[in-house]
Order: C-alpha cells, then sequence, then structure tokens
C-alpha cells in the first residue's frame, strides 16, 4: 500500500506541475518574447518609422505589416494568460492596460510609416518610446524622450 501511494502521490504531482506549467508559465513566456519581438522590431525598423514616407514603399508596407503583426500578437497574447490581473502581477507582466496602450502605440506606428511629413518623425519617435515605457523595455538615459503624459 505504501509503494501505491508513493507512485500515486508521485504522478498527482507530476500532473499538477505540467498544469502550472502549461498554463501559467508558457503563456508568459510566449508573452514576454512578444515583448522581446517587439523590442527588436522598434531598434530594427526606427530607420523607416524615424523617416516616414523615405525608405519606399515596399519597405514601408512590411514594416507596417510587421508592427501590426506584433500589435496584434501582443493583445492576442493576453488573453492566452488566465487571470491576467493576478498572473500579472506575479510574473511583474505590464498591465493590461499598459498593453493595450502600447498596441495603439504600435498601430498608430504603423499606420504613419507611409506619410512624409516633418511632424511625424517626433511622433512616432514618442511613440516608439511609450512602447518601450508600458512595456518595461529598457531604454538608456541618454536616449529617452521627454514623453508627454
Amino acid at each position: 500500500m505504501t509503494v501505491f501511494l508513493t507512485v500515486l502521490s508521485g504522478v498527482i504531482t507530476f500532473v499538477l506541475g505540467q498544469l502550472i506549467i502549461k498554463l501559467f508559465v508558457d503563456p508568459v513566456h510566449d508573452f514576454r518574447r512578444v515583448i522581446a519581438d517587439i523590442a527588436f522590431a522598434l531598434i530594427e525598423y526606427a530607420n523607416v518609422y524615424a523617416n516616414p514616407g523615405v525608405a519606399g514603399s515596399e519597405t514601408e508596407k512590411k514594416v507596417s505589416e510587421d508592427l501590426r503583426r506584433l500589435s496584434s500578437r501582443l493583445n492576442a497574447q493576453t488573453y492566452l494568460i488566465p487571470c491576467y490581473p493576478i498572473t500579472a502581477k506575479v510574473f511583474r507582466l505590464p498591465s493590461r492596460n499598459k498593453v493595450l496602450d502600447a498596441t495603439s502605440n504600435l498601430v498608430g506606428l504603423s499606420n504613419s510609416v507611409f506619410k512624409s511629413a516633418s511632424d511625424l518623425v517626433l511622433v512616432n519617435v514618442e511613440r516608439a518610446d511609450k512602447i518601450r515605457h508600458t512595456l518595461g523595455i529598457f531604454i538608456p538615459k541618454n536616449e529617452q524622450v521627454k514623453l508627454k503624459e
């Protein structure tokens, strides 16, 4: 009987561990991977969104689609994490409002890579910095733009 209880407790522990991993750890890991992809894209495409209308229509279209795709993925990932407000506090994730703000700014950035207007340069850089700020992406002090609150 002792052997049976030992095996049963081992199986239950394994199953509970797998449930926690599949329900919480994996979705949080995927969410953070999307944030890392956004950080990568903000650096990779800085020359396009900081100079709207200059890179050429094919490049601008690709950048716009990638930024919009990242916005969609970020928003979708929040629905895969159960009890997001609680899980966000436990794993130190951005609040749902900050995620929505970041997705909105990503869409705005994706829409404004085509237009050639001098006032969009500063707006786009501020959007990129706001995305970094809301998602907790590190920005060196000498590269930060003063954000309007």
